[in-house]
């Protein structure tokens, strides 16, 4: 599903990617490819509401920016980086820009009450990992960036397991607000996946290898950016 497929303009699309979509390449965990299947989803959700596509893109394009300045706030500094870009004042009134900074606000996976506007609900589901490959890959660089202390590879994998699960209903189920049913059936899988605990330390220690094999654990820490 393509941008030109749900009319997102052409002007907006040109100016997300030369200056946004450029930032994301300073992440590992928050990259190009997470914003893109942020993105791809956002879209697949989008298509059973009555929405402005425009909004969902930008929303999409925009939730994690706010990691620029660092972890802790991230959606909240999301919200204020994009509400604060006067640029897109040429294609949302004020209205749609506080409708946007709320939903990007809101779009934490570990988010307990729904989002304020059907936006925020879109990218908070959207935002979430279906792969455990997928998510293993993001998710070990957080740890190695803000859990410096940790030095294993079993202290990394315990901590992120711990982290996922507690954000699991208490049938071991994960959330959607949305309840789109393609993502519902991924996301039942990955909840199989998950809870089998072998089979995840498996999926984290190939990623993990691949981290340490290519050199990047240290680079990672070093970094302003995870």
């Amino acid at each position: 599903m393509n941008l030109e497929d749900k009319s997102v303009n052409h002007n907006l699309q040109k100016y997300i990617k030369e200056n946004i979509e450029p930032h994301y390449e300073k992440f590992y965990a928050h990259g190009k490819d997470h914003i893109n299947r942020v993105v791809e989803q956002s879209f697949l959700i989008a298509q059973n509401f009555d929405v402005d596509f425009n909004m969902v893109y930008t929303a999409a394009c925009y939730h994690d920016i706010g990691l620029l300045i660092g972890r802790s706030n991230h959606a909240k500094n999301s919200g204020k980086y994009l509400y604060n870009d006067k640029n897109l004042l040429s294609f949302f009134d004020e209205e749609q820009m506080l409708m946007l900074k709320k939903a990007v606000e809101d779009h934490s996976g570990s988010r307990k009450i729904p989002p304020r506007n059907i936006y925020g609900k879109i990218v908070s589901d959207a935002d979430r990992d279906t792969s455990l490959e997928v998510l293993a890959i993001r998710q070990l660089p957080t740890s190695f960036k803000n859990y410096p202390e940790l030095n294993t590879f079993e202290e990394h994998f315990e901590r992120c397991y711990y982290y996922m699960k507690s954000r699991a209903n208490t049938d071991k189920g994960f959330n959607l607000w949305c309840e789109n049913e393609q993502m519902r059936e991924a996301l039942n899988q990955f909840a199989v996946d998950f809870f089998n605990k072998e089979y995840a330390r498996e999926c984290y220690l190939k990623a993990y290898q691949y981290y340490e094999n290519n050199r990047l654990i240290k680079k990672i820490k070093n970094s302003p950016y995870e």
